[in-house]
């Protein structure tokens, strides 16, 4: 399952449409993050951690836009420590 615009905006409780193409480059940006700091040859998309780790980092950045980020939140970071254990083992 990929994750949509309208996931994370169900997530964040928003209605309107108003910044659903900054929503999508932020799931986009999620992806490959994610990604990048796992496994870029590995098929993530079987793993449900994917998806969960997506919807909260483009929430976390939604949320954030207008802040100066310098860390990413705890659980991004356990999720993305869970793939890289599962990614071993399908390499």
């Amino acid at each position: 399952m990929a994750v949509s615009v309208d996931d994370v905006k169900k997530a964040l409780c928003i209605d309107i449409n108003d910044d659903d193409e900054v929503i999508q480059t932020y799931i986009d940006n999620a992806v490959e993050y994610i990604k990048t700091a796992v496994s870029e040859t590995a098929d993530l998309t079987q793993f449900k951690q994917f998806d969960y780790a997506v919807t909260l980092l483009a929430q976390f950045w939604y949320l954030n836009r207008d802040t100066d980020m310098k860390t990413q939140p705890y659980q991004v970071v356990s999720l993305i420590q869970q793939l890289k254990a599962k990614a071993t083992f399908i390499n």
